[in-house]
Protein backbone atom coordinates (compact mmCIF):
# COMPACT_ATOMS: atom_id res chain seq x y z
CA UNK A 1 0.00 0.00 0.00
CA UNK A 2 1.31 3.37 -0.71
CA UNK A 3 1.12 5.79 2.29
CA UNK A 4 1.59 9.33 1.83
CA UNK A 5 -0.30 12.27 3.62
CA UNK A 6 -3.27 11.51 2.26
CA UNK A 7 -2.91 8.15 3.69
CA UNK A 8 -0.96 7.97 6.75
CA UNK A 9 0.58 4.78 8.06
CA UNK A 10 -0.06 4.36 11.80
CA UNK A 11 3.56 3.96 13.05
CA UNK A 12 4.35 2.82 16.54
CA UNK A 13 6.51 4.37 18.95
CA UNK A 14 8.82 1.79 19.77
CA UNK A 15 11.34 3.95 21.59
CA UNK A 16 11.20 7.30 23.70
CA UNK A 17 14.48 9.10 25.92
CA UNK A 18 15.17 12.68 26.38
CA UNK A 19 18.53 13.34 25.36
CA UNK A 20 18.86 17.25 27.04
CA UNK A 21 19.55 15.90 30.50
CA UNK A 22 19.64 18.47 33.32
CA UNK A 23 18.97 21.30 30.83
CA UNK A 24 15.79 23.45 31.43
CA UNK A 25 14.66 23.02 27.34
CA UNK A 26 13.81 18.98 27.15
CA UNK A 27 14.41 17.60 23.80
CA UNK A 28 13.92 13.98 23.00
CA UNK A 29 14.63 10.96 20.91
CA UNK A 30 12.07 9.00 19.11
CA UNK A 31 11.95 6.14 16.99
CA UNK A 32 8.88 4.53 14.87
CA UNK A 33 8.70 1.38 13.58
CA UNK A 34 7.70 0.75 9.89
CA UNK A 35 8.71 -2.80 9.82
CA UNK A 36 6.05 -4.48 7.09
CA UNK A 37 4.79 -1.41 6.13
CA UNK A 38 7.11 -1.05 2.45
CA UNK A 39 7.83 2.20 3.61
CA UNK A 40 11.04 3.73 2.35
CA UNK A 41 13.20 6.79 2.72
CA UNK A 42 16.35 7.56 2.40
CA UNK A 43 18.78 10.13 4.63
CA UNK A 44 17.64 13.99 4.08
CA UNK A 45 14.20 13.13 4.39
CA UNK A 46 11.65 14.40 6.76
CA UNK A 47 8.80 12.64 8.44
CA UNK A 48 5.68 13.66 8.20
CA UNK A 49 3.54 13.36 11.43
CA UNK A 50 -0.42 13.97 12.20
CA UNK A 51 -0.70 15.75 15.75
CA UNK A 52 -3.65 15.34 17.94
CA UNK A 53 -5.01 18.07 20.80
CA UNK A 54 -4.16 17.01 24.44
CA UNK A 55 -7.40 15.64 25.90
CA UNK A 56 -7.12 17.46 29.17
CA UNK A 57 -7.33 21.06 26.68
CA UNK A 58 -10.28 19.43 24.50
CA UNK A 59 -11.94 19.10 28.03
CA UNK A 60 -11.49 22.15 29.27
CA UNK A 61 -12.25 24.01 26.04
CA UNK A 62 -15.53 22.34 25.76
CA UNK A 63 -16.73 23.00 29.63
CA UNK A 64 -15.39 26.26 28.35
CA UNK A 65 -17.77 26.36 25.80
CA UNK A 66 -20.39 25.10 27.95
CA UNK A 67 -21.11 22.31 25.89
CA UNK A 68 -21.25 18.21 25.99
CA UNK A 69 -18.41 15.85 24.42
CA UNK A 70 -21.19 14.70 22.12
CA UNK A 71 -22.77 17.47 20.86
CA UNK A 72 -22.79 17.25 17.19
CA UNK A 73 -20.82 19.67 14.81
CA UNK A 74 -19.87 19.88 11.15
CA UNK A 75 -16.55 19.98 10.12
CA UNK A 76 -16.97 20.86 6.63
CA UNK A 77 -15.43 17.46 5.27
CA UNK A 78 -17.16 14.73 6.90
CA UNK A 79 -21.43 15.03 7.33
CA UNK A 80 -21.38 15.01 11.16
CA UNK A 81 -19.01 14.31 14.34
CA UNK A 82 -18.97 14.74 17.65
CA UNK A 83 -17.67 18.00 19.46
CA UNK A 84 -14.53 15.54 21.48
CA UNK A 85 -13.68 14.40 18.55
CA UNK A 86 -13.56 17.11 16.02
CA UNK A 87 -11.35 19.18 18.56
CA UNK A 88 -9.09 16.08 19.97
CA UNK A 89 -8.38 15.33 16.08
CA UNK A 90 -8.97 17.70 13.44
CA UNK A 91 -8.87 21.59 14.89
CA UNK A 92 -5.72 23.52 16.56
CA UNK A 93 -6.98 24.81 19.72
CA UNK A 94 -3.66 25.33 21.33
CA UNK A 95 -3.67 29.01 20.15
CA UNK A 96 -6.86 30.97 19.53
CA UNK A 97 -7.44 32.83 15.62
CA UNK A 98 -7.85 36.09 14.18
CA UNK A 99 -11.66 34.75 12.82
CA UNK A 100 -12.67 33.34 16.46
CA UNK A 101 -11.56 36.79 18.19
CA UNK A 102 -13.85 38.90 15.46
CA UNK A 103 -16.51 36.46 16.59
CA UNK A 104 -16.39 37.28 19.88
CA UNK A 105 -16.15 41.29 19.43
CA UNK A 106 -18.85 41.10 16.74
CA UNK A 107 -20.71 39.27 19.68
CA UNK A 108 -20.06 41.87 22.73
CA UNK A 109 -21.88 44.72 23.83
CA UNK A 110 -20.71 47.94 23.51
CA UNK A 111 -18.36 49.27 26.22
CA UNK A 112 -14.25 49.47 26.89
CA UNK A 113 -13.93 46.33 26.88
CA UNK A 114 -15.14 45.96 23.07
CA UNK A 115 -13.41 49.22 22.50
CA UNK A 116 -10.03 47.64 23.39
CA UNK A 117 -10.91 44.43 21.49
CA UNK A 118 -11.46 46.65 18.17
CA UNK A 119 -8.03 48.26 18.70
CA UNK A 120 -5.97 44.91 19.02
CA UNK A 121 -8.27 43.76 15.85
CA UNK A 122 -6.76 47.20 13.54
CA UNK A 123 -3.40 46.80 14.69
CA UNK A 124 -1.79 43.90 13.62
CA UNK A 125 1.14 43.56 15.37
CA UNK A 126 -0.87 44.21 18.55
CA UNK A 127 -3.17 40.78 17.23
CA UNK A 128 -0.21 39.08 16.73
CA UNK A 129 0.90 39.18 20.19
CA UNK A 130 -2.23 38.71 21.53
CA UNK A 131 -2.39 35.59 19.74
CA UNK A 132 0.48 34.50 20.44
CA UNK A 133 0.33 33.77 23.86
CA UNK A 134 -3.38 32.57 24.13
CA UNK A 135 -5.44 29.48 23.66
CA UNK A 136 -9.61 29.90 23.61
CA UNK A 137 -10.04 29.12 27.04
CA UNK A 138 -7.53 32.57 27.51
CA UNK A 139 -9.79 34.04 25.11
CA UNK A 140 -13.66 32.78 26.48
CA UNK A 141 -11.88 34.05 30.12
CA UNK A 142 -11.39 37.42 29.22
CA UNK A 143 -14.56 38.18 26.95
CA UNK A 144 -17.82 36.41 28.07
CA UNK A 145 -19.71 36.02 25.16
CA UNK A 146 -22.40 33.03 24.30
CA UNK A 147 -20.84 30.84 21.59
CA UNK A 148 -22.11 27.65 20.14
CA UNK A 149 -20.16 24.21 19.45
CA UNK A 150 -21.05 24.98 15.68
CA UNK A 151 -19.86 28.51 15.78
CA UNK A 152 -16.53 27.68 17.55
CA UNK A 153 -15.73 25.01 14.79
CA UNK A 154 -16.69 27.40 12.00
CA UNK A 155 -13.90 29.56 13.02
CA UNK A 156 -11.23 27.17 13.75
CA UNK A 157 -8.61 26.30 11.24
CA UNK A 158 -7.55 22.64 10.73
CA UNK A 159 -4.64 20.66 12.51
CA UNK A 160 -1.88 20.51 9.13
CA UNK A 161 1.07 17.99 9.87
CA UNK A 162 4.41 18.48 11.05
CA UNK A 163 7.40 17.93 9.77
CA UNK A 164 10.56 16.90 11.25
CA UNK A 165 13.98 16.12 9.43
CA UNK A 166 14.80 12.44 10.27
CA UNK A 167 17.65 11.76 11.97
CA UNK A 168 18.60 7.92 11.15
CA UNK A 169 19.74 6.60 7.60
CA UNK A 170 17.65 3.34 6.74
CA UNK A 171 20.80 1.62 6.20
CA UNK A 172 21.69 2.05 9.84
CA UNK A 173 17.76 1.16 11.05
CA UNK A 174 16.38 -1.47 9.65
CA UNK A 175 12.38 -0.96 9.73
CA UNK A 176 13.01 2.24 11.73
CA UNK A 177 12.39 6.44 11.68
CA UNK A 178 14.20 8.33 14.10
CA UNK A 179 13.23 11.95 14.81
CA UNK A 180 15.13 14.62 17.16
CA UNK A 181 12.79 16.95 18.97
CA UNK A 182 12.82 19.97 21.02
CA UNK A 183 9.53 19.94 23.44
CA UNK A 184 7.82 23.35 22.93
CA UNK A 185 6.70 24.27 26.86
CA UNK A 186 6.15 27.24 28.38
CA UNK A 187 3.86 28.84 31.12
CA UNK A 188 1.54 32.04 30.44
CA UNK A 189 -1.52 33.33 32.51
CA UNK A 190 -0.53 30.80 35.18
CA UNK A 191 -1.23 28.26 33.29
CA UNK A 192 1.25 25.33 31.12
CA UNK A 193 1.44 25.63 27.78
CA UNK A 194 2.60 22.47 25.04
CA UNK A 195 3.23 22.72 21.10
CA UNK A 196 0.83 21.04 19.60
CA UNK A 197 2.91 18.30 18.00
CA UNK A 198 5.72 18.28 20.48
CA UNK A 199 3.15 18.42 23.64
CA UNK A 200 1.14 15.10 21.40
CA UNK A 201 4.78 13.34 21.67
CA UNK A 202 6.20 14.63 25.15
CA UNK A 203 2.74 13.90 27.27
CA UNK A 204 0.53 11.25 24.64
CA UNK A 205 3.63 8.64 23.97
CA UNK A 206 2.96 4.95 25.45
CA UNK A 207 6.25 3.29 24.31
CA UNK A 208 5.49 -0.17 21.87
CA UNK A 209 1.61 1.12 22.73
CA UNK A 210 1.15 4.62 20.91
CA UNK A 211 0.50 4.84 17.31
CA UNK A 212 0.80 8.17 15.31
CA UNK A 213 -0.36 8.68 11.74
CA UNK A 214 2.84 9.36 9.84
CA UNK A 215 4.06 9.74 5.99
CA UNK A 216 7.52 10.52 4.58
CA UNK A 217 8.66 14.19 2.75
CA UNK A 218 10.85 13.82 0.24
CA UNK A 219 13.44 15.85 0.07
CA UNK A 220 14.94 16.75 -4.15
CA UNK A 221 17.84 18.54 -2.96
CA UNK A 222 19.00 17.80 1.24
CA UNK A 223 20.78 14.61 0.19
CA UNK A 224 24.97 13.54 0.39
CA UNK A 225 26.98 13.14 -2.57
CA UNK A 226 26.66 10.07 -4.97
CA UNK A 227 30.28 10.38 -4.84
CA UNK A 228 31.28 8.95 -1.33
CA UNK A 229 35.25 10.27 -2.22
CA UNK A 230 33.11 14.10 -1.95
CA UNK A 231 34.00 15.75 1.57
CA UNK A 232 31.16 17.08 3.18
CA UNK A 233 30.48 20.11 5.65
CA UNK A 234 27.47 20.17 8.47
CA UNK A 235 26.55 22.75 10.55
CA UNK A 236 23.41 21.56 12.74
CA UNK A 237 23.06 23.17 15.82
CA UNK A 238 20.39 22.08 18.32
CA UNK A 239 17.47 19.83 16.57
CA UNK A 240 19.81 20.90 12.81
CA UNK A 241 21.55 17.94 14.13
CA UNK A 242 18.59 15.40 12.96
CA UNK A 243 19.76 14.64 9.24
CA UNK A 244 23.30 14.86 10.23
CA UNK A 245 23.28 12.05 12.32
CA UNK A 246 21.57 10.29 9.49
CA UNK A 247 24.14 11.35 7.08
CA UNK A 248 26.78 10.00 9.27
CA UNK A 249 24.83 6.80 9.28
CA UNK A 250 24.61 6.61 6.32
CA UNK A 251 28.66 7.58 4.89
CA UNK A 252 29.63 4.96 7.45
CA UNK A 253 27.11 2.15 5.89
CA UNK A 254 28.41 2.82 2.60
CA UNK A 255 32.20 2.94 3.30
CA UNK A 256 32.20 6.76 1.56
CA UNK A 257 35.80 7.73 1.79
CA UNK A 258 35.44 11.25 1.89
CA UNK A 259 36.28 13.65 4.77
CA UNK A 260 33.30 15.03 7.38
CA UNK A 261 33.08 17.73 9.14
CA UNK A 262 30.64 18.47 11.60
CA UNK A 263 29.17 22.35 13.28
CA UNK A 264 27.27 21.84 16.41
CA UNK A 265 26.24 24.27 18.39
CA UNK A 266 23.68 24.21 21.53
CA UNK A 267 23.45 26.02 25.14
CA UNK A 268 25.56 23.90 27.30
CA UNK A 269 28.12 21.17 27.09
CA UNK A 270 27.14 19.17 29.44
CA UNK A 271 23.50 19.20 29.44
CA UNK A 272 22.68 19.92 25.41
CA UNK A 273 25.35 17.71 23.54
CA UNK A 274 23.51 15.94 21.59
CA UNK A 275 24.38 12.28 20.39
CA UNK A 276 27.61 13.56 22.24
CA UNK A 277 29.21 9.32 22.54
CA UNK A 278 28.00 8.80 18.91
CA UNK A 279 30.44 12.04 17.44
CA UNK A 280 33.39 10.80 19.83
CA UNK A 281 32.95 7.52 18.44
CA UNK A 282 33.18 8.64 15.05
CA UNK A 283 36.52 10.70 15.60
CA UNK A 284 37.97 7.57 17.28
CA UNK A 285 37.16 5.16 14.48
CA UNK A 286 38.13 8.02 11.92
CA UNK A 287 34.78 8.67 10.08
CA UNK A 288 34.24 11.71 11.42
CA UNK A 289 37.09 14.06 10.50
CA UNK A 290 36.74 17.38 12.42
CA UNK A 291 33.82 18.27 15.18
CA UNK A 292 33.49 21.81 15.96
CA UNK A 293 31.01 22.90 18.44
CA UNK A 294 30.37 26.35 20.22
CA UNK A 295 28.12 26.16 23.33
CA UNK A 296 26.56 29.65 23.81
CA UNK A 297 26.40 29.50 27.77
CA UNK A 298 29.47 27.77 28.46
CA UNK A 299 31.84 30.93 28.56
CA UNK A 300 30.97 34.80 29.57
CA UNK A 301 30.90 35.82 25.43
CA UNK A 302 28.45 33.96 23.55
CA UNK A 303 29.78 31.61 20.68
CA UNK A 304 27.28 30.07 18.25
CA UNK A 305 28.13 28.22 15.38
CA UNK A 306 28.52 31.48 12.64
CA UNK A 307 31.51 32.70 14.76
CA UNK A 308 33.12 29.02 14.61
CA UNK A 309 32.61 29.36 10.66
CA UNK A 310 34.32 32.54 10.64
CA UNK A 311 37.13 31.32 12.84
CA UNK A 312 37.62 28.69 10.50
CA UNK A 313 37.60 30.30 7.50
CA UNK A 314 40.51 29.60 5.68
CA UNK A 315 40.08 25.29 6.51
CA UNK A 316 36.68 25.92 4.87
CA UNK A 317 37.84 27.48 2.13
CA UNK A 318 40.36 25.34 1.05
CA UNK A 319 37.90 22.05 1.76
CA UNK A 320 35.31 23.89 -0.41
CA UNK A 321 37.83 24.60 -3.07
CA UNK A 322 38.61 20.80 -2.80
CA UNK A 323 34.74 20.00 -4.21
CA UNK A 324 33.33 19.68 -0.68
CA UNK A 325 29.34 20.04 -0.15
CA UNK A 326 27.83 22.60 2.40
CA UNK A 327 24.97 21.55 4.39
CA UNK A 328 23.24 23.53 6.61
CA UNK A 329 20.28 22.46 8.56
CA UNK A 330 18.30 24.73 11.47
CA UNK A 331 17.12 27.72 12.15
CA UNK A 332 16.39 30.50 9.11
CA UNK A 333 15.65 33.43 10.74
CA UNK A 334 19.55 33.96 12.47
CA UNK A 335 21.51 31.38 12.28
CA UNK A 336 21.32 30.14 8.52
CA UNK A 337 21.55 33.62 8.06
CA UNK A 338 24.53 34.56 9.90
CA UNK A 339 25.72 31.54 8.55
CA UNK A 340 25.13 32.47 4.81
CA UNK A 341 26.53 36.24 5.71
CA UNK A 342 29.80 34.24 6.95
CA UNK A 343 30.15 32.46 4.39
CA UNK A 344 30.52 35.04 1.76
CA UNK A 345 33.08 37.11 3.85
CA UNK A 346 35.15 33.73 3.77
CA UNK A 347 35.15 33.76 0.03
CA UNK A 348 36.16 37.72 0.39
CA UNK A 349 38.84 37.22 2.81
CA UNK A 350 40.35 33.79 1.87
CA UNK A 351 39.15 34.00 -1.73
CA UNK A 352 40.69 37.26 -2.64
CA UNK A 353 37.08 38.45 -3.93
CA UNK A 354 35.51 41.63 -4.06
CA UNK A 355 32.22 41.39 -2.65
CA UNK A 356 30.28 41.03 -5.45
CA UNK A 357 32.52 38.39 -6.59
CA UNK A 358 31.79 36.68 -3.52
CA UNK A 359 28.21 36.72 -3.55
CA UNK A 360 27.85 35.90 -6.57
CA UNK A 361 30.17 32.67 -5.89
CA UNK A 362 28.15 31.54 -2.60
CA UNK A 363 24.38 32.44 -4.16
CA UNK A 364 24.83 31.58 -7.55
CA UNK A 365 28.27 29.37 -8.26
CA UNK A 366 28.24 27.22 -5.11
CA UNK A 367 24.72 27.26 -4.48
CA UNK A 368 22.64 27.12 -8.03
CA UNK A 369 25.09 25.79 -10.22
CA UNK A 370 27.28 23.32 -8.69
CA UNK A 371 24.40 22.45 -6.00
CA UNK A 372 27.19 22.21 -3.15
CA UNK A 373 25.70 24.43 -0.89
CA UNK A 374 22.75 23.03 0.69
CA UNK A 375 19.93 24.21 3.26
CA UNK A 376 17.02 22.63 4.96
CA UNK A 377 15.92 25.69 6.69
CA UNK A 378 12.74 26.72 8.84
Amino acid sequence: MDYNRKNPYMAKVVDSYIISEGSGKETNHYVFSIKGSGIRYKSGDAMGLFPKNNEELVNSTIRKLRAKRRDKVSTGDVEETTLEKALLHRFVIHRAGKKFLTMVYEKMAKGKPKRELEAILKDPEALEKYLFVRDYIDVMNEYKVKISPQEFIDTLSPIVPRLYSISSSPKAHLGEIHLTVAIVKYNNLDRDRYGLATGDLARGIAVNETEVPIYIQPTRDFVIPDNGSKDIIMVGPGTGIAPFRAFMEERVSTGATGKNWLFFGEVHEESTFFYKEEWFDYMNEGHLTKLTTAFSRDQKEKIYVQNRITSNGKEIWDWLQNGAYFFICGDKQYMAKDVHKALIQIAEDHGKMKKEDAEHYINQTLMKEEHRYLRDVY
